[in-house]
């Protein structure tokens, strides 16, 4: 009967980790999104973890010798716990718009060296404690510093798009903290690690609660991504359908000339406009116009400040609106002047 609720159990979780996983590469492939390849990264991670956890489970000679090998060398949990932190950390700093730190970086090298040289210790339970302990502590700190960012900047995010994502990053405050507590509990009262006979839990019931609430997130991300995409992709196509001879070319230029006058963009911007309509990445900017990466970012950066967008969607959804109304005022047939 135990075997068959782990089995459930499991089944259950591996079917939600793979629909993540699935689903987040399909759509980066289409898309070419950082935070959709990270996503897919770390669940493949949580995926390959569970499956070890299961197996551990299911069959006690694996258990054995996994835990024997763990205690030892944990190459396998500490490249799962560097993924998930590095994941973590780059996609809550792109949900904010913000770069990654050195201080980020910093202290993320200094906890995995940790981690590597904890398994130097004799074995004990403070041996394992400490050599979890870090990870959470280090996500711990990626929430507070995302959600102090907000609090600190409404003014900068007063959508309701980064009100899920202070919900987000307080979950993960929340969680890591209640996953060092049932680390604490379990390793130091129901494991047990001496030179001869360690029998320890693999399984982290709060972290499975935690990776079950990031795939939740994760799913309503890639359903937002797609509903975007979807508009995008019929937003840009009637943007440009002057290529394909619905509209004279002239006037899909005059209308984006009078509106690059209406937000006062400059005449660079506006040529960085044009290239952003049919909704390219910053890359892709950089190589059409043979600028560097760092002026194309700062040229979008600058046209989103004085259109007052946060997101190329919106940007898009506002040329939209303008170009309807510049349309409506006059027949297609006349051919305006800039």
């Amino acid at each position: 009967m135990e075997k068959g609720i782990i089995f459930i159990y499991n089944l259950v979780l591996i079917t939600i980790y793979s629909g993540i996983l699935f689903m987040s590469f399909s759509l980066f492939f289409n898309g070419k999104e950082k935070i959709l390849l990270w996503i897919g990264i770390i669940f493949g991670a949580v995926l390959s973890d569970d499956i070890v956890i299961f197996a551990s489970e299911m069959f006690g000679n694996f258990a054995e010798n996994y835990n024997r090998i763990f205690m030892i060398v944990p190459t396998h949990k500490t490249l799962i716990y560097l993924i998930l932190s590095l994941g973590c950390l780059t996609i809550f700093k792109r949900l904010l718009n913000r770069t990654i730190t050195r201080r980020d970086y910093g202290i993320l090298m200094v906890y995995v060296t940790f981690m590597l040289f904890v398994p130097a210790m004799d074995n004990s339970a403070w041996k394992i404690w400490l050599y979890f302990l870090p990870s959470q502590l280090y996500n711990t700190y990626l929430g507070a510093e995302c959600f102090g960012i907000i609090k600190k900047n409404p003014e900068e995010y007063q959508d309701p798009f980064y009100k899920w994502c202070k919900i987000l990053f307080f979950i993960t405050i929340i969680m890591n903290i209640s996953i060092i507590a049932e680390d604490t509990i379990v390793i130091f009262n129901f494991d047990t690690y001496s030179k001869y006979y360690i029998n320890m839990n693999n399984r982290s019931f709060t972290s499975d609660i935690l990776y079950l609430i990031y795939a939740i997130f994760s799913a309503a991300y890639l359903m937002y991504y797609l509903k975007i995409l979807l508009k995008n992709n019929t937003i840009v196509s009637e943007v440009t359908s002057h290529t394909r001879g619905n509209l004279p070319s002239d006037i899909e230029e005059s209308i984006l000339y009078r509106f690059s006058e209406a937000y006062r963009l400059t005449a660079r911007e506006r040529e960085i406009l044009r290239v952003l309509l049919m909704d390219k990445t910053n890359q892709e900017i950089s190589q059409d116009l043979y600028i560097s990466l760092g002026t194309a970012k700062t040229h979008v950066h600058n046209i989103f400040q004085k259109i007052e967008v946060v997101k190329r969607p919106q940007l898009l959804e506002v040329y939209a609106a303008y170009r309807e109304e510049q349309l409506k005022k006059e027949p297609e047939k006349e051919t305006p002047s800039p």
